[in-house]
């Protein structure tokens, strides 16, 4: 009875956050998805930036949600898809997509808000609007296996996920943000 408590919980979770991101982020969310790299979003960079600081503690606000969306992503995501828990036969198996699929919204959500710091500093928005599309589409892409009924997502398919939140490591290192993915998150 636990269990189809907490399957229904995370059902809804799924669709509250879902509506949420979808209507605070659609046409960002179109435009990644169709570009599916980084082209889009660094050929529209450079005359967005601001010249100056837009939002207050911008660089703040951009560590804190990106380290939660990392954390969350290495903590649901990436570990559990190396260690096999998303394989066909696996103990626990829709469980783990189950939480994957929440966690992936939830960093879905949380790349949305530090993108939003992002462009709110000058430094950040010259530096981190590739790495931040790139690893926003690749996660976007992860949610969609995990509650899409493909059933399973490879350790390879997150591989992919692993480099770019390592590219954006690099990159907000070179923008000043340096920061390290909150394991603690909970989804």
């Amino acid at each position: 009875m636990f269990r189809k408590l907490s399957v229904i919980l995370v059902i809804a979770l799924l669709a509250f956050t879902a509506a949420c991101s979808s209507t605070s982020s659609t046409v960002g969310n179109a435009a990644a998805s169709a570009a599916g790299s980084n082209v889009a979003a660094a050929s529209a960079t450079p005359s967005a930036c601001p010249t100056s600081n837009t939002k207050s503690f911008a660089k703040t606000r951009f560590v804190a949600d990106i380290a939660l969306a990392g954390g969350a992503f290495k903590r649901y995501i990436y570990t559990p898809a190396k260690d096999g828990k998303f394989q066909k036969g696996a103990n626990g198996k829709v469980t783990a997509l189950i939480k994957a699929a929440a966690a992936g919204l939830f960093v879905v959500n949380r790349l949305d808000a530090a993108k939003s710091a992002a462009e709110a500093n000058p430094t950040l928005c010259k530096v981190l609007a590739a790495p931040l599309a790139k690893f926003r589409a690749e996660v976007t892409g992860l949610v969609d296996k995990a509650k899409g009924g493909a059933g399973s997502i490879n350790p390879g398919d997150v591989s992919s996920g692993g480099s770019s939140l390592s590219d954006l490591h690099d990159a907000a290192a070179k923008g000043g943000a340096a920061f390290t993915d909150n394991q603690n998150t909970s989804v």
